[in-house]
């Protein structure tokens, strides 16, 4: 009975954040300038900067500017800032600062009693897990707008 309530909790919080990427308003909510890639109907995309759009179109700048009609765009997407192997670089260092840290407290204190853990374990242990973290939360796209199937 007490596993149901939190669980329950975060099928609500995730509904909360969830956004209905099948309204084209989101896309005409978009601010100019904004980066953006177009996926079309016939599985060719577009990637440039937002400039407008109207209830029937959608214009971006990319070399040029580009005006793609609402029933050619399959998907509508904001591209990720970093990728992954950024994600992974800078948790790893995030990750080796925290390891180290705590290699240098906790573990040799542990050292001094038991004589374990290995001097730099916990430190590698922290470079590891802080680069898999990184690589996991960078790199992903956000959905704007996805045509019903």
């Amino acid at each position: 009975m007490k596993l149901r309530l939190p669980v329950a909790g975060l099928l609500l919080v995730a509904a909360g954040f969830a956004q209905d990427t099948s309204q084209w308003s989101s896309v005409q909510s978009l601010r100019k300038g904004d980066r953006i890639a177009v996926i079309q109907a016939n599985h060719k995309r577009v990637e440039g900067r937002f400039e407008s759009a109207t209830d029937a179109r959608i214009t971006l700048r990319a070399d040029q500017e580009i005006s793609l009609e609402k029933t050619e765009v399959v998907r509508v997407y904001r591209p990720a800032r970093h990728g992954r192997v950024f994600g992974a670089v800078l948790g790893g260092l995030i990750g080796v600062a925290v390891g180290g840290i705590t290699d240098g407290t906790a573990g040799q204190a542990t050292r001094n009693e038991v004589n374990t853990p290995p001097k730099g374990a916990i430190t590698a242990i922290g470079g590891v897990t802080g680069a898999g973290i990184g690589a996991a939360v960078a790199g992903w796209s956000r959905t704007v707008y996805q045509r019903a199937k």
